[in-house]
Order: structure tokens, then C-alpha cells, then sequence
């Protein structure tokens, strides 16, 4: 299907963007995909902000998360290399602008990644003359095959494999001699450092505890770079994201969760850590999700990007009163901010439904607003992009917010297919932006209808964890209603739905079809099936699953199952197709076959297709072509019993 190739080889992403104040211009990662070679590809370039010239500036293609030095002199960056098969090494490269010229920093054996984002595991200190980094060792020469013993519940991970006892340490670098200071570590994992002011201090997040196994909790600890003394903050979170010390080094801001509960970025909220009496104020009043990021500066506030109802803004915010000034926001995405010590100008990734992955500025003194550089701006002049309306519906106390995706060139006096959408997470969202996925079911003349329901982030704390415990339960609902108010409409054709869906999406595509036969066809994708088995076999079952779906397993086997949707198979006559990659870690493959082989044995219409050596990013991650098969299978199966 050519428009699905078009779609996959010429969309542009941009990761991570960095200002030079001194220099005036933009460091920035852009991401591609070369159908020819199977390959993504991953390049760093600069924007003169006065010439508006754009250039490359590394050599190459496998480059990501440029950080410019504060003297403008050297720009820091990862560059990933496969020194050996399948095994891929995330190395710290310098470029010296002086000498332009461009070198190794850190030994091959040390890979800077981790479990979660890598854009913090690494940063300048003040003087430009050190790095600080997290990095996991690797062992480039043993290629035998040999048992694995396993000794940890958490020993391996959807984004890095096996992890055995293997955890990411942390190193400070001088860039000039390569001299090392190790901060001492025992068993756990040591995160996303960053230096104080003064150059004195390493602030950085460990999970350290003898519970690590289980409570996955994480902490602040303080190495002083000149005692080598680690000082440990006694405050607890179920999750962290990132660091930001204050002027006067007697704070953090930090991004994290709200509770001791599991935690993703979706989700982040925000809170001030005395260093002095490690006391925690929560700086989220409004309940908000903030966009949780590092290298962001702290003055007497901190500029910052956060995201309410699926809108996303940029803001102050005070530490006197927790209060956001609203600097910026109209019906987009924002994914990251970055600002120089004069916070005149507040640069921007930005997505909505006008540009998609756009870096964008925004002058604080006149206010103005100017897009710098459309990444997809030649690949959305030759394809129209949907058109987007929103409704709300009120349900059990909450409104329900659903975004529509039209057909651009839609005719309402006809009737069309549909297809409903259903967002991962539970706690991920659908926003004001340009989704491919979206895209290319509009493009295919169905109009996709995408609800947040009930779980959705961004619409408050008591929204967010009313679906704790009640997968399938109110949120299923809040779905089924939001389409019958769909269906009012005139174009709507309500005898032609289909259902498409992505890990938690993926568990309510599988529900569905298990309690209503109103569908013509589904798509589950990556899908969370059996929540006994899956409690196990998933590298987040026991954190993520004790809290989602109703304490230890072993005690709550008829919960886990009554929310399960292998036991409703008997119930399903949709035809459903599986998808699913073979690597998958967070959503185990056995989760899909166990669904496939209980529908196929009692002779359900299912089809299931595996994808050898992808994990669950497989959609943002993956083989190009493996992408292009699976978005072709999907298209082609929804117009197969919808059209």
C-alpha cells in the first residue's frame, strides 16, 4: 500500500533540541527512515537563529541528544554503533568546534542507556570542562551461548534485554585528559546525574533499597565530588524523571510522581526538595501533567511545558505559590523546552494539527510566536491532513473527552466506517496533533473516533486512577457511550466499527469483542490477555500489575482473571487479527498466542502475525519494513470488513 510507505519513509521526528546562547543557535536531533537500506536513521543539525541556515553538524547517522557546552566551545552527544552482533553500544562523543573535529569520549564497554528515556543520563558541569554520565556495562567479547541464571524478579527489560545483575553507574569525565570519578554503587540503579552550581555536588536518582525487587521506589542522593560522601534524601517516589537544582544549590525541582505508585511521564507531576531538611512540597495545585524533561534552568522560576486535557502549554511556575503563568499554548503537543541563563526566548518542540514535529520560538518580550523550522512541512504539502473535531459526554460524574478524525476531503452526506482508536498506557492520552496512525486510517476513508476515558492522563488525579483495579470496567463503558454519541451523527455509519489498539489499547480492543458483538472487526495489537500469566512473564507485572489490576497475584487469582479478557473468548464472533513483536517484553508474545490459540480452537475468525526480533516500541523503534507490513495488514484487514 503506497500511501503507507509515503507515510513511514517520509515522516520526521525531533527527539531533543539544545540552545546556544552564546552562539545563537539550535542543536537538534532529527530522526528518519531509509527504506532502501532498512534502516533508521538519527542526525544532528544546527539552525542559525539569525540566518535561519540549517546545516549538519556530526558525521554520523546513527547520532541523537546534542548538548551544547555552556562556553559554546564543544557540543556532547550519543552515538550508537553495533560493535558486535546485536549488540548495540550508546557511546559519549565530543565535537570540538575549535579544532572541528570529533572523538570518542567514554570506553566502548560503557553504554550510556537505561531502562527509561536517555536524554538525562548525561551532563556538562559549568566550567566545560567535565561530563557527568549513567552507563550500563556491556560485554563486547562473550558471543557463546550459555545458561542464564536468574536471581532478581527484575532481571529483564522491554528497551534493554536481559539485565541479569547488570546496573547503570555513574562516572564523572574530564573531557580533556579523560580522567574518571566513579560514584560508588551497590546493587542498584544510579540515574540521570547532574551537577550543582557550584560544580561541587552530583545530585541523581537511585532505586536503592532492600525491596528494590519489588517496591521499585526511587530516591535523590547527593555525591559530594570533593569528600566522595553520598548524603541520601529521605523522601520516596514511585517514579523520577529528572533533576533541576536551584540558584543557590539548597533545592531541587523535581519531576516525578505524586504517590509511591508505578509511574510513567505521562504523568509526571512536579515538587520542591529541601535539601537542608529534605522536605517535599507538591508544586502541582492544578493537577496538571507536566512534561517532564532535564536541562532545564531554575531563576527565581523555572519556564516548563505541561499538558491539561490533552492540550499542551508552556509556563512559569513559582516556588512562593505553585502558580503557572501561562506564556504559550494553542491546541498542540509540546514535547520539550529549552531556554539559555536570559530566558528571553523559549524554544520549542511543537506538534499540532498544522505542523508536525516543528521547533518552534516563542519572545517573551513581544509575545511573539515563530516556527523556525517544519521538519514534514514537504511531506504534508503533497498529503492533506484529517480534520479534527471534539466532543464530551457526561458519565458517572466525569465528562469524557473524544477527539474525531475526518476524512479531509470528507462528504458528510455519505456514511462512513469507523474505526475507534484506544490509546496505550491506561494513562496514555490522545492530543492536538497530527498521528500517523490516524492519518493513515483517514487517508484510507475511515473516520476514527479516540476517546480518553476514564485513566486518561492530563484531566486530574481522581480521573487518572478511577481505572486502578477496573480494567474493563467504567472506562470499557465510558468507550461504548462516547460511541453511541458518535453514532448521532449523520455521516456515521454505526453498523461498520472496528476496533484498533496497542498494549493497554490492545486489552480493550480484546474486551470489547469478548462483551459486545457490535463490531465488524478488530485489531490487537501487543495485548495484555491473561493477567495471571502476564503477572509474571511481563517485565513490569509486578509493580505495574499489583497496582493496576488488584494486589498480588497469587492472592487475587479470580480477580486477575474476571478482568481478563482469555476468559470472555467463548463470547467473541468479531473476526480479530493479532499483532505482535516476538521481543516484546512489556506485553509478552505469550499473551497474544495465548489469545490466538483459545479463539482459533474454537474456531473464531483470528488471524496472528509475529514480528521476529521487535520489541514493544516496535511502532516508533522498528524495522521500517516490519512497520510497513504491519500497518498495510491493519489497513487492508479493517477494509476487508468495514468497506
Amino acid at each position: 500500500m503506497e500511501n503507507v510507505k509515503e507515510y513511514i519513509e517520509g515522516i520526521k521526528t525531533i527527539p531533543w533540541i539544545s540552545f546556544d546562547e552564546l552562539n545563537n543557535q539550535i542543536f537538534f536531533q532529527q530522526t528518519s527512515v531509509d527504506l532502501k537500506t532498512n534502516q533508521r536513521l538519527s542526525q544532528i543539525f544546527s539552525i542559525d537563529l539569525i540566518s535561519k541556515k540549517i546545516e549538519k553538524v556530526t558525521s554520523g547517522f546513527n547520532d541523537s541528544i546534542p548538548k551544547i557546552s555552556p562556553d559554546g566551545k564543544f557540543l556532547a552527544f550519543i552515538r550508537t554503533n553495533e560493535k558486535t552482533k546485536g549488540n548495540k553500544i550508546n557511546s559519549i562523543f565530543i565535537k570540538d568546534f575549535n579544532k572541528d573535529y570529533e572523538f570518542q569520549l567514554t570506553e566502548d564497554f560503557k553504554s550510556v542507556k537505561s531502562s527509561e528515556d536517555n536524554s538525562g543520563l548525561f551532563n556538562w558541569d559549568n566550567s566545560s570542562s567535565r561530563l557527568v554520565y549513567s552507563f550500563r556495562v556491556s560485554n563486547l567479547n562473550n558471543l557463546d551461548l550459555k545458561p542464564l541464571v536468574v536471581k532478581k524478579i527484575r532481571y529483564r527489560h522491554d528497551a534493554l534485554g536481559w539485565i541479569g545483575d547488570i546496573f547503570n553507574q555513574i562516572e564523572i569525565i574530564n573531557v580533556f585528559d579523560k580522567s574518571i570519578i566513579s560514584v560508588p554503587n551497590s546493587e542498584c540503579d544510579h540515574l540521570n546525574p547532574v551537577f550543582s552550581n557550584n560544580d561541587k555536588l552530583i545530585a541523581f536518582i537511585t532505586d536503592a533499597g532492600d525491596d528494590r525487587d519489588t517496591s521499585w521506589t526511587q530516591s535523590i542522593e547527593i555525591f559530594n565530588i570533593d569528600s566522595r560522601k553520598i548524603l541520601k534524601i529521605d523522601q520516596n517516589f514511585g517514579g523520577l524523571f529528572s533533576l533541576i537544582w536551584t540558584e543557590d544549590d539548597s533545592k531541587l525541582i523535581v519531576f516525578g510522581s505524586n504517590n509511591n505508585k508505578y509511574s510513567d511521564k505521562r504523568i509526571s507531576s512536579l515538587f520542591s526538595i529541601n535539601l537542608k531538611n529534605g522536605e517535599k512540597v507538591d508544586l502541582n495545585i492544578n493537577q496538571v501533567a507536566f512534561n517532564s524533561q532535564p536541562n532545564l534552568n531554575f531563576f527565581s522560576h523555572i519556564t516548563l511545558s505541561y499538558t491539561s486535557k490533552g492540550v499542551s502549554f508552556i509556563a512559569d511556575i513559582s516556588l512562593k505559590n505553585s502558580k503557572l503563568k501561562v506564556l504559550y499554548g494553542k491546541e498542540s503537543r509540546i514535547n520539550q523546552v529549552a531556554y539559555g541563563n536570559s530566558n528571553e526566548k523559549v524554544f520549542f518542540v511543537e506538534s499540532s494539527r498544522n505542523h508536525h514535529e516543528s521547533i518552534c520560538q516563542y519572545d517573551r518580550s513581544s509575545s511573539n510566536y515563530e516556527l523556525l523550522y517544519d521538519s514534514n512541512e514537504d511531506l504534508f504539502q503533497k498529503i492533506k491532513v484529517s480534520r479534527m473535531e471534539k466532543f464530551e459526554i457526561n458519565r458517572s460524574s466525569y465528562q469524557i473527552e473524544s477527539r474525531i478524525f475526518l476524512p479531509n476531503d470528507i462528504d458528510k452526506n455519505r456514511k462512513y466506517p469507523v474505526i475507534i482508536d484506544i490509546h496505550g498506557g491506561p494513562h496514555g492520552r490522545f492530543e492536538d496533533q497530527i498521528s500517523i496512525s490516524q492519518e493513515l486510517f483517514t487517508s484510507n476513508n475511515f473516520i476514527v473516533l479516540a476517546v480518553n476515558p476514564r485513566g486518561s492522563s492530563s484531566y486530574g488525579y481522581d480521573f487518572l486512577n478511577e481505572v486502578l483495579t477496573d480494567w474493563g470496567g467504567e472506562d470499557y463503558l465510558d468507550i461504548l457511550d462516547s460511541i453511541d454519541e458518535l453514532s448521532k451523527f449523520n455521516f456515521i455509519d454505526p453498523n461498520r466499527l472496528g476496533l484498533y489498539g496497542h498494549s493497554y489499547g490492545g486489552f480493550m480492543s480484546s474486551w470489547i469483542i469478548g462483551h459486545s458483538n457490535r463490531f465488524k472487526a478488530a485489531v490487537v495489537s501487543a495485548p495484555c490477555i491473561n493477567l495471571n500469566s502476564m503477572s509474571g512473564t511481563s517485565d513490569i507485572g509486578i509493580k505495574f500489575g499489583e497496582e493496576q489490576w488488584g494486589g498480588i497475584r497469587t492472592f487475587n487469582v479470580e480477580k486477575y482473571l474476571f478482568n481478563s479478557p482469555i476468559s470472555y473468548v467463548e463470547n467473541v464472533k468479531t473476526p480479530a487479527l493479532i499483532l505482535c513483536g516476538e521481543l516484546d517484553y512489556r506485553c509478552p508474545i505469550e499473551q497474544a498466542e495465548q489469545y490466538f490459540v483459545a479463539l482459533k480452537r474454537l474456531n473464531k475468525n483470528v488471524q496472528f502475525v509475529r514480528y521476529p526480533d521487535q520489541n514493544h516500541q516496535m511502532l516508533n523503534q522498528g524495522k521500517p519494513d516490519f512497520v510497513i507490513d504491519y500497518w498495510t495488514r491493519t489497513i487492508n484487514f479493517f477494509k476487508e470488513y468495514l468497506c
